[in-house]
């Protein structure tokens, strides 16, 4: 407490210094004490100690374990996503003009539209974000800082003293169920996804974490530090900063406002290298230097194919062709719904009869590889339904697809669906 002399509160803000003083109510502790517009409404502190990375959830990718004890030192992660204003103005102060392919709530130079400062920065390039929290002396949080603060420590359980499994909390809030009142998302139930709402939240409208942090799931998907791999996780890790080399491949947590109910999980993984534009960040304060995970670097190869559409031209706004990884797949011959792609790619559509298409996934595993068809009809973001399979699905001839090294001669007829009653 303040009454306390250990207890600094050099800035006079009327909050105490974290650092000094960990063991306090997160709503109640400085970030950095020298500085009185840094309290918890912008930083909210996560004491050091265990807790538990992964998920044993049927809805979990292979990606997501073994489930282990993670130890983490303390730092503090930004409470709020970054907002659009706040974006814009470190655009614009740095001469940048915004280089994401799907940006919201900026103009093409980076100005802020009418009405939108309160809502997230969304289409942000991870260099994007590495730069803007660079530029504020702080960092992009690693995955396991990430997860930990959507997630909470093991100090939460039956047993503050030891991980057991009450600490597994599937989501920020709790054990509930994903719902439009908690998270802003694309609900998954009969018809297909169902968007909560057809835009973001500001930043400050949503759940809040165990420390207090808000929107760790949903609104827009956040960057993290680490280079992405699927096998990192391993006992005994104290604070993590993911592979040391390999591909850029870059890590995001906590799902989107047109993504699934799935990826609200706190311990849901994304890349880079599946669609996902709806994408922002909040930076970390951590005096800490993680150590790199001693993992093999991923090595991607080239698979390819042909893509056809039941003798008729491929025409249409797109065609996508996605593969996951047959862990991930439970052994059925499709994927679970919701559940993440290993690889996620757009192409236009040619208008042919054939259309040839090459995308690259990591080699060391099989793949169940399939293609979509936007034929137009879809709706867009002010009447949203999914639009990829609006001109039908197909499937590689070949599933599973064994990936070693190069893969070629692939073929997928994409089906033409029935006529809509």
């Amino acid at each position: 407490t303040l009454a306390d002399a250990d207890c600094a509160d050099a800035d006079g803000d009327g909050f105490v210094d974290a650092w000094t003083c960990p063991s306090g109510d997160p709503a109640t502790l400085d970030c950095d004490d020298q500085d009185a517009s840094v309290g918890p409404d912008q930083e909210r502190f996560v004491r050091g100690g265990p807790f538990l990375m992964g998920s044993v959830s049927q809805q979990a990718g292979s990606d997501e374990g073994p489930v282990e004890v993670v130890t983490l030192s303390s730092y503090c992660l930004d409470t709020h996503e970054l907002s659009a204003a706040l974006f814009s103005t470190w655009l614009v102060a740095e001469a940048r003009m915004p280089a994401g392919t799907d940006v919201r709530s900026l103009s093409p130079i980076g100005a802020l539209q009418p009405g939108r400062a309160q809502h997230p920065a969304e289409g942000v390039t991870w260099d994007e974000a590495h730069d803007y929290c660079q530029a504020q002396g702080k960092q992009l949080p690693t995955e396991a800082q990430w997860e930990k603060a959507a997630r909470g420590g093991c100090e939460h359980g039956q047993d503050p003293a030891r991980c057991d499994p009450q600490d597994l909390r599937p989501y920020p809030w709790g054990t509930q169920a994903p719902t439009c009142e908690r998270a802003n998302h694309a609900s998954v139930g009969q018809g297909g996804p169902s968007l909560c709402e057809s835009d973001t939240w500001p930043v400050d409208r949503g759940n809040q974490g165990p420390y207090g942090h808000v929107n760790l799931a949903g609104n827009v998907w956040e960057w993290v530090a680490d280079l992405y791999h699927p096998s990192v996780y391993a006992a005994g890790r104290t604070d993590p900063g993911g592979p040391a080399d390999g591909p850029l491949v870059h890590g995001m947590r906590g799902g989107s406002w047109n993504t699934f109910s799935t990826n609200m999980r706190a311990a849901n993984r994304f890349n880079d290298r599946v669609l996902g534009s709806a994408v922002g960040l909040r930076c970390a304060r951590s005096p800490t230097t993680p150590t790199p995970d001693a993992v093999k670097p991923l090595r991607y190869v080239q698979v390819s194919g042909t893509l056809s559409h039941q003798g008729q031209p491929l025409e249409g706004r797109a065609v996508y062709v996605s593969a996951f990884d047959v862990r991930d797949t439970k052994g059925m011959d499709m994927p679970p719904p919701g559940m993440s792609p290993v690889e996620d790619l757009r192409f236009e559509a040619s208008g042919e009869l054939q259309q040839d298409f090459t995308i690259e996934l990591p080699a060391g595993t099989s793949y169940l590889v399939f293609a979509s068809l936007d034929d137009g009809t879809g709706a867009d973001k002010e009447d949203y339904r999914s639009a990829s399979g609006s001109g039908g699905l197909g499937r590689a001839a070949q599933n599973p697809v064994r990936v070693e090294g190069a893969v070629q001669g692939l073929t997928i007829d994409i089906l033409v669906p029935p006529p809509t009653p």
